[in-house]
């Protein structure tokens, strides 16, 4: 990691050291290639390596780089290897088509050959009495949540079931009444 840093008692450095020995921008590492330049910034108290006064010197490893009271040693470890981090695929399985049944309403989407009976306007999707959630309220009232996106559901019109045709029989004994 290449680049420089700045180490005193100021918040703004890079690195803080909070002792009252070391200067508020006490000195700067200057890292490059893996050589470590250390710049004393006119510090009240010193900057030394080895304990000797440096202005300016390359901070090798295991040496002890002394700002004021304060001690650091440069440690020769090499860099940790990447971690790798590894993705897995996730299968995504193609979402449901709402379907139609053969009398031409719609079909659950959950159960295919089941009439749907309530519709979410949300995610306009359909389903069959056995997949909406129902939720009781007090008085009796019933509400319909819709299974999908947890949406109020609301009731598919049903057209009303077509008149039976009457035989000629049952329209006379409506229309002709026999007294004894």
């Amino acid at each position: 990691m290449d680049g420089l840093l700045s180490i005193g008692r100021n918040p703004t450095n890079d690195f803080r050291v909070h002792d009252a020995t070391v200067s508020s921008f006490h000195c700067e590492l200057l890292i490059t290639g893996g050589t470590v330049l250390v710049r004393d910034l006119n510090s009240t108290n010193g900057t030394f390596i080895d304990d000797e006064p440096v202005h300016e010197a390359i901070l090798r490893p295991d040496q002890i780089l002394r700002l004021g009271n304060a001690q650091l040693r440069l440690d020769s470890q090499p860099a940790p290897e990447p971690v790798k981090i590894a993705i897995p695929k996730i299968k995504s399985e193609s979402p449901a088509v709402q379907t139609h049944l053969l009398d031409g309403s719609l079909a659950c989407l959950n159960h295919p050959g089941v009439p749907a009976v309530v519709r979410c306007p949300h995610c306009d999707k359909a389903f069959c009495e056995d997949c909406v959630r129902s939720l009781r309220l007090k008085g009796g009232q019933t509400r319909l949540f819709c299974p999908a996106c947890s949406g109020p559901c609301d009731p598919i019109p049903t057209a009303p079931a077509p008149k039976k045709k009457q035989s000629l029989l049952a329209r006379l004994t409506q229309t002709i009444r026999i007294r004894k």
